[in-house]
């Protein structure tokens, strides 16, 4: 028995040891979420689209007011000279993303922001219905997404104001966006007219009671001579005198800086080429 001792003390010292070193060890909650040391960091906040239009400031807001201006325009097919100047169109072409987007949402033009489009066009959008009232489409399609610059998008918003005063509820286009030709060269990594998608040859007026102005059929001009104006001559029919009210009266308000008709060459005698331009003021009609 007195052999037993140095054993049982031994034992009794290894055991309080080990208590010791249970005490000073850290107490884990079985209940607490464990963290994964090689979790993924959290996912960056969004960047903020400098194009959103619900971002515009005042002066943004106040330039998207006057490009799409009211919405009960009319006119005539003559009357006075034309201006030297597209105003209007001049400032819709410099228009920021924003600015020109937040133009279409005053006037509540359904579009959406393609995920791709042909190389040279600033501001890409996809209008998904009528402007103002008016549908635009291809002639050779039917009724659905039209591919253009949102530039292009405001001026045919204000130019649906005077179709509509006019009884027309659709206009058939030959081209909006097309590829360039060698004349169209890119410049600033843009390009103009229809590879830009800031141009339409308006080809068929449909207006409210089914009936058609056909360019080629109705317009009734005669090549070199002006299509607006004091010196203009235009046929007395009713079809006549509304596509000319068309041509001239868009020229006059300055919504394009191009409009060319039947009365200019053999390649438009079927259509209306309507053209907002980058960097230039002029008014081109004929």
């Amino acid at each position: 028995m007195r052999g037993a001792w140095p054993a049982l003390a031994a034992w009794v010292l290894r055991a309080s040891l080990a208590v010791a070193q249970d005490a000073s060890a850290p107490v884990v909650d079985a209940s607490a979420p464990t963290v994964d040391a090689a979790a993924s960091p959290p996912d960056p906040a969004p960047v903020p689209d400098p194009d959103d239009p619900s971002g515009a400031t005042t002066a943004e807001d106040d330039a998207a007011a006057r490009a799409v201006g009211p919405d009960d325009e009319a006119g005539a097919p003559e009357g006075g000279e034309l201006p030297e100047t597209a105003a209007l169109a001049a400032e819709i072409a410099e228009m920021s993303p924003r600015t020109c987007l937040r133009a279409l949402a005053r006037a509540h033009v359904d579009y959406e922001r393609p995920r791709s489009a042909p190389p040279g066009i600033e501001t890409p959008v996809v209008v998904r219905g009528p402007i103002r009232g008016v549908t635009f489409r291809a002639s050779d399609a039917p009724a659905g997404h039209e591919l253009m610059d949102c530039r292009l998008a405001v001026s045919l918003a204000r130019f649906a104001t005077l179709l509509r005063a006019l009884h027309v509820r659709e206009v058939r286009h030959y081209s909006m966006v097309r590829g360039p030709s060698s004349r169209e060269p890119l410049r600033d990594g843009l390009y103009p007219g229809h590879p830009g998608g800031m141009a339409i040859d308006a080809a068929v007026f449909v207006r409210d009671d089914g009936s058609v102005l056909d360019v080629l059929r109705d317009y009734r001009g005669r090549r070199g001579r002006p299509p607006c104006g004091a010196r203009a001559r235009v046929a007395a029919t009713e079809p006549a005198r509304t596509l000319r009210t068309i041509q001239c009266e868009a020229a006059r308000r300055g919504w394009f800086h191009v409009g060319l008709g039947p009365n200019f060459n053999v390649a438009h005698r079927n259509h209306l080429h309507l053209e907002v331009a980058r960097g230039v003021c002029w008014l081109f009609v004929r």
